[in-house]
Order: structure tokens, then C-alpha cells, then sequence
């Protein structure tokens, strides 16, 4: 079961009004404890919070927003983990919601898979653990290094989510609150929203939150995106370009209560991990050189350096090694497998050549065995033990 503690300073949710922004957020007079647990309704006016996996637009028919915007923060670094979401960072690694977990992760139509016992965690001063993974790939994706959050969440900020979205389906309305059903089929696709509260602790994790609003018009409006159940791991940017930065993950959301299941009703809320709380306990564990990781990086069996004979030092980026054929990353022989282990032509990673030596067979094998071995003993000393070489 998956459990979520919600010790929120929360805001009032106001009646829907067409708006522009959501600086009328009202402060609630005191501090809410809200024990949430999936398939249970908790108590107050707030509903249970879902897993979230998926971002839901409220403009056109709902199936747009499938390329990257013009202003793109990293489209194509948030990928799909087994219908979930994930997002590459750099360096080979990935970051997603810890209930997502290590798994391969496609990107661009590639498939990566993980480096086995890559995946790491990270532990909040009371020793909880937040809804937060990374581990590494075995081969690093062609993709731009992305960015971390370096400042705190601040209020109403636009955040463009990306993650494996689903199709809207057809118009509802639920205590006077407009939305809509959820509808079949799902993408990456992106959608953007304003930070509503900028600190919370949902899960044991440290997070901001958003809210689904009725904003019709123009940007920033135009693309207003509700966290719905497919998303799970997807990333929450700001800026575009080299501006751009990674300041959140999705992981929950919180329906109204009573609300009927598979539907963003106006008002819905988004709950995403905030990425600067964790900052430098990711960056110590991803900018880690691979030659001083404690991993397999390049999968040969050797780790770090000196055991690599990949690795010049253990400040070396990468544990292959460009002398050894069997060890470079590079397909030599044409034949499809890349390197040590996976090439049949090399011995070790220190092989030079992954050209595998034919060896014939049937008769011809026989022909040939006997003919090395004639020529071994053509080739033996002519003496016996116990007698002077000949002159």
C-alpha cells in the first residue's frame, strides 16, 4: 500500500473563477496534519492523494503538446519506464519517483538498461526516505546535460511538466467544478502550471505543489496540465534552452473529495518532489567520475580504477579504454557485439583485436589438426634425455 503523509501548510482552495494567476491564494489559519493512504479517503476536506503518472492538458482536444514546445526545457531527456516516467539527467543517470523504481528506460525510441545495483536513494535528516531514485545506464544516451534546481520553489512560477501523458476524454462537471474524463491512450507530452504552494512534505518528501485551474485564453493558460495516474517519475522544469532547469519529479496528485476516479476536476492538485531540497546528495552521487564510482560502468567485470584497465585514473569520465579493442565501446569486427563480455571475439578487456580466430571442423578440422600437429613435432628437439645436443 502506498502511504502519504502530508504535513501541509496549506492554502484555501477558492471557488472556480477564470483567473490569470494564483496569487489569491489564501493562507489556512493553522497547520493541517493529513495522514493520506491510496484507496482510503482521508479526513478534512481533501481527498486521497494518487500515485500520478501522467499530464492531462486542458487545451484543444487534449491529444496535442506531443513535441517538444518552442521553448524547450528537455523534452527529449524524459522518457518511459514501463509506462511510467523518467528523466535523464547526464553522466548515464536517471532520475525518477522511488515507487517507478530502476528499470530500463526508453529515450528517443532507445532502449537503455540500468547498470545491475546502480540505483541509490537518498535519506531526509530524520533518517525517512523520500520518493526519489536515481541509477545509472550502461551506455549514455546522446542528450543535453540537464540542469538541477539551484534555488528553492517560488511561488506562482510557471513549471512546464513533462511526462507519459493520457488522453482527454470527453467534458464533465463534479460539484460545480468543470474537467474532465480521462480518455484512452497516452504520450510524453508536456503541460504547464504555477507553483501554489512552494514547501510541503508528502511521502516523507520534500515537494511543492500545483493546482489545476480554469484559465482560459491565452499563455500561460492555454496549456494548463493536471498530474493524472500514468506520470510517475516525470520531470517539472523551468526556463527553456540553456536557461532551463530540473526542479521537480511528480509523484502524487490529490482529487477533491468524493471525486469520482479517472477525472481532473478543476481545483485538483499536483504534488512533485522538490529537486533543490536534494540538490547536493544527488549531485554527489551522479557527477561521481566512472573510475571512482564503485560501479561496472562498461560492464567487463573489472570496477574502478586501478581494476579497469580502462581507467587512466580515478578521475577518468569512462571506464573503457581506447588501446584495447575489447574494451573502446566500439563494434571493430562489425559483428553486432560491442567489447568484453559481450563480443565472442575477446578474451578480456584487454584484448586487442575482437576478431575471433576461425577453427575449422568435420574433416577438414581433422585435416587440419593433424597437419599442426605434425609440424610441432618437426619442430622437437632431437635429443633424448641424458645425451648432448647434437652439433
Amino acid at each position: 500500500m502506498f502511504m502519504l503523509t502530508l504535513p501541509l501548510l496549506m492554502r484555501s482552495i477558492p471557488d472556480k473563477t477564470d483567473k490569470t494567476d494564483k496569487t489569491d491564494i489564501p493562507m489556512w489559519p493553522k497547520k493541517l496534519l493529513l495522514t493520506i493512504t491510496t484507496g482510503i479517503f482521508f479526513c478534512c476536506a481533501v481527498t486521497m492523494p494518487i500515485v500520478a503518472k501522467a499530464v492531462l492538458i486542458a487545451t484543444g482536444d487534449g491529444t496535442g503538446n506531443t513535441t517538444a514546445p518552442t521553448a524547450d526545457p528537455g523534452f527529449d531527456n524524459v522518457g518511459t519506464i514501463n509506462g511510467t516516467t523518467g528523466v535523464y539527467v547526464r553522466n548515464g543517470w536517471v532520475i525518477t519517483a522511488n515507487h517507478v523504481g530502476a528499470g530500463p528506460i526508453i529515450l528517443q525510441g532507445v532502449t537503455y538498461n540500468p547498470i545491475p545495483g546502480s540505483s541509490a536513494r537518498f535519506q531526509n535528516p530524520d533518517l525517512t526516505f523520500p520518493d526519489l531514485v536515481v541509477y545509472k545506464l550502461q551506455s549514455k544516451p546522446a542528450l543535453p546535460d540537464l540542469q538541477l534546481a539551484d534555488s528553492a520553489p517560488v511561488l506562482n512560477s510557471l513549471v512546464t511538466f513533462i511526462g507519459n501523458g493520457r488522453n482527454r476524454g470527453a467534458a464533465t462537471t463534479f460539484e460545480g467544478n468543470n474537467g474532465w474524463l480521462w480518455g484512452g491512450g497516452r504520450a510524453v507530452r508536456w503541460g504547464t502550471n504555477r507553483i501554489a504552494l512552494e514547501s510541503a512534505v508528502a511521502n516523507n518528501t520534500q515537494s511543492f505543489v500545483t493546482r489545476f485551474d480554469d484559465i482560459p485564453g491565452s499563455p500561460p493558460g492555454q496549456h494548463e496540465a493536471d498530474l493524472v495516474n500514468g506520470d510517475s517519475g516525470g520531470g517539472a522544469f523551468t526556463g527553456s534552452g540553456a536557461s532551463a532547469k530540473l526542479i521537480g519529479i511528480i509523484f502524487a496528485r490529490q482529487d477533491l473529495p468524493g471525486q469520482p476516479p479517472s477525472t481532473s476536476i478543476y481545483q485538483d492538485l499536483g504534488i512533485i518532489v522538490d529537486l533543490f531540497a536534494y540538490r547536493n546528495d544527488i549531485l554527489a552521487i551522479i557527477d561521481q567520475p566512472d573510475c571512482s564510482n564503485g560501479l561496472d560502468d562498461d560492464g567487463d567485470g573489472l570496477i574502478d580504477f586501478p581494476n579497469d584497465p580502462g581507467c587512466n585514473d580515478a578521475l577518468d569520465s569512462n571506464e573503457r579504454g581506447a588501446p584495447f579493442e575489447c574494451d573502446n565501446g566500439v563494434d571493430d569486427d562489425g559483428d553486432g557485439d560491442i567489447d568484453y563480455p559481450d563480443d565472442s571475439g575477446c578474451e578480456s578487456p584487454m584484448d586487442d583485436s575482437e576478431f575471433a580466430i576461425p577453427i575449422p571442423t568435420g574433416l577438414l578440422g581433422a585435416g587440419f589438426f593433424a597437419l599442426v600437429a605434425l609440424g610441432l613435432l618437426s619442430r622437437a628437439p632431437d635429443s633424448v634425455a641424458g645425451s648432448p645436443p647434437s652439433e
